[in-house]
């Protein structure tokens, strides 16, 4: 990713000697590098020549551009045309090249192939520390488009000093250096800030995991399958929730790692090869308010917003079912790693299909 500092350089190098005034804007006309202070209400424009299908507009003396990672590209002034498609070619080849190196250096680094000697040239390119407290996120996105992502995520919270590239389609992963590492409360309010900037900035859902803190960046490889296993997790047992810490899926991640035949043949063992149809939602957000309340019935029931006698009778139907009593607190917790495992059979059977 092409840094502000070397994004300014290259405006401030052009203006120079062309003697036209450049900006950079995200898509919602916020300035990311400039010329000058003078914008005159460029923003405004901006925002409109980002919503249309156009690639490039000139208006005036203004000419507009569409850039690759997702930014807008303005030239002002006389010679705007020529110099502007000069600057977004120079922008360009900047961001791919720079993007390459780091796209790279991180692919390396999660599949723990790297050269303690590249390691340390590398690092020292990209001004990312070895050592200190960091914390690895996978972000996944609806949007294909994950340069746009990218650049929302860096002109909002990723620091120069941090690692940001994309896996595939959908996922982005973030090495994010912490400030407060006492405990993973500022990872957990990082994770949380990206989701809401996602989705109030560029309209995107986004699910964010985060990992353990490392102390090393020798140690991503293990942090980057952490938070991946997080978010399959997540998508498995935690359909609900948008941010998902490795910290928090104790006995999910050990249903996770289980062998999927194992699984089946547990389930038919408790059930005698016949697994009964009580496995909803209803019967899922039960279970859950049950545990929540150290399976006090009242609390749960006043908590799902029903009366205590039609939480009994869900209890009484599941024990007639199942076998299982809700109230017991070993057939609860039995109950619920059987319901987990039932979810996580249908959900690797639905990727098969």
């Amino acid at each position: 990713m092409i840094t502000n500092k070397t994004l300014k350089d290259t405006l401030d190098g052009i203006k120079k000697i062309s003697k036209v005034d450049l900006f950079v804007y995200d898509l919602n006309g916020k300035i990311v590098a400039n010329t000058t202070d003078k914008d005159d209400k460029i923003s405004d424009a901006v925002i409109k020549f980002a919503k249309s299908k156009k690639k490039g507009d000139e208006q005036s003396s203004l000419c507009f551009y569409k850039l690759s990672n997702g930014m807008i590209l303005v030239a002002k002034g006389k010679d705007a045309k020529m110099v502007g498609e000069m600057t977004a070619f120079q922008i360009e080849n900047l961001s791919s090249s720079e993007s390459s190196d780091e796209n790279e250096f991180l692919k390396k680094l999660i599949s723990n192939d790297i050269l303690p000697t590249d390691l340390k040239n590398q690092t020292k390119e990209l001004g990312v520390e070895v050592k200190g407290e960091k914390c690895v996120f996978i972000i996944e996105s609806e949007h294909e488009k994950n340069g746009i992502v990218i650049e929302a995520l860096k002109n909002a919270l990723v620091e120069d000093s941090d690692l940001i590239s994309d896996v595939d389609n959908k996922n982005i992963v973030l090495v994010k250096e912490l400030v407060d590492t006492k405990d993973l409360a500022e990872a957990s309010d990082i994770a949380y800030a990206m989701v809401d900037m996602l989705n109030t900035e560029i309209m995107q859902n986004a699910r964010v995991s985060y990992s353990s803190i490392i102390k090393n960046i020798k140690e991503t490889a293990d942090a980057y399958n952490e938070a991946r296993i997080a978010l399959e997790v997540g998508k498995i047992f935690r359909t609900e929730e948008q941010v998902i810490s490795y910290k928090e899926i104790g006995i999910e991640k050990l249903i996770y790692q289980m062998p999927l035949n194992r699984c089946k043949e547990y389930l038919d063992e408790v059930f005698g090869g016949e697994v009964p149809e009580v496995f909803d939602n209803e019967t899922a957000v039960t279970v859950e308010k049950m545990f929540e309340n150290n399976l006090n019935i009242s609390e749960a029931a006043r908590q799902l917003f029903i009366h205590r006698n039609t939480l009994v009778y869900r209890v009484d139907k599941i024990k007639k079912n199942t076998g299982f009593d809700l109230r017991e607190f070993e057939d609860a917790m039995m109950f619920r790693v059987v319901m987990m495992m039932k979810k996580y059979i249908e959900y690797m059977d639905d990727m098969e299909k």
